[in-house]
């Protein structure tokens, strides 16, 4: 399926700067939604400039930035493909965090991929093709002590982006779910997380998310989590009890 504009929200960098450069080698116009202006031109350039590829700077953690992004959306006929990517983690215990920087990730991973998610709906669903793409992360299958808001945000993706699957279908929109694991990006810095003493197994790079993604999408699947080490993991962690789930979220907390 070729798709003709994409909206994708943390092109900046990681898996969304890996999404709009396949995106783009397929020939879908780009537009690169994140906060810095000087990354998003810099990829804009490498992707043939304005004719591939828009800038747009926004703040996807303020309310009339995304707003921005949702009239785009709404009026722009030419947008059948909306990539909801943007997101960042903070570790560390609830009582010692900074309420501001947590209640921002649930701006950004809930409000605004719930935001941006219901205005492609309804700009899709009426042409009767479209997708919607939500990054999720292996994270939301259990509980996370030290990433507890983070964990529930995913779980958050994991639901609404399902529901919205069953929901789109019969319109014939695609929605999808993608929920990797260890990921080479700058998550783990932003996150102050040390991951140095994970084996190099279970790492996978941007692209080789981006790839399965897009190939997910265009296969309409629900929920996908890509890799076999991931797979292996959320298989052994759905099946147990939730007390064992939770005795499990506290091994990582100091």
């Amino acid at each position: 399926m070729g798709w003709t504009k994409a909206v994708v929200t943390g092109a900046s960098s990681g898996i969304g700067d890996a999404i709009a450069r396949r995106l783009a080698a397929q020939g879908t116009h780009v537009v690169l939604v994140a906060r810095t202006q000087e990354r998003l031109d810099a990829l804009a350039a490498e992707l043939g400039g304005s004719d591939r590829a828009t800038v747009m700077v926004a703040d996807l953690a303020e309310h009339a930035d995304v707003e921005l992004v949702v009239d785009l959306i709404a009026t722009d006929p030419d947008i059948d493909v909306v990539v909801n990517n943007a997101g960042f983690g903070v570790s560390g215990a609830i009582v010692e965090s900074d309420a501001a920087e947590q209640l921002s990730m649930v701006d950004v991973m809930v409000r605004c991929l719930t935001r941006l998610s219901q205005a492609a709906a309804a700009a899709m669903a009426p042409r009767g093709r479209g997708g919607i793409l939500n990054i999720s992360s292996v994270g939301g299958f259990a509980p996370a002590a030290t990433f507890a808001v983070y964990g529930a945000s995913k779980a958050y993706v994991n639901s609404f982006t399902q529901a919205l699957h069953v929901e789109l279908e019969p319109a014939g929109v695609h929605v999808t779910c993608v929920a990797p694991g260890f990921t080479r990006t700058e998550f783990q810095e932003r996150a102050d997380f040390d991951a140095s003493g994970m084996p190099d197994f279970m790492w996978q790079t941007a692209d080789d998310v981006a790839r399965i993604a897009l190939e997910s999408l265009e296969q309409n699947k629900a929920l996908v989590v890509p890799g076999i080490q991931n797979k292996v993991v959320v298989g052994a962690i759905r099946p147990l009890p939730l007390w064992l789930q939770r005795r499990f979220a506290g091994t990582g907390s100091g």
